[in-house]
């Protein structure tokens, strides 16, 4: 499965102000794939007040859910 985090790259461009950078994707660990059998930390929000739910389990399809993260940590 592509990595979401890095979109398969394996690193993500971080940007703070007017600076940016490139730092290697934590989630896969530069891979750009996720394993299926490995849990790893999901949220995302629901509802009309914005609630945020909690996920740890196998990666989730991120076009199924609202401001979808995933963390490996």
């Amino acid at each position: 499965m592509i990595c979401y985090n890095c979109k398969g790259n394996g690193y993500v461009k971080v940007r703070f102000e007017s600076e940016q950078a490139i730092d290697q994707c934590k989630v896969c660990h530069s891979q750009g794939e996720l394993n299926e059998d490995t849990y790893y930390h999901q949220t995302w929000t629901e509802g009309e007040n914005g609630a945020v739910a909690y996920y740890y389990g196998p990666p989730l399809d991120p076009e199924c859910f609202k401001n979808y993260t995933i963390s490996n940590e």
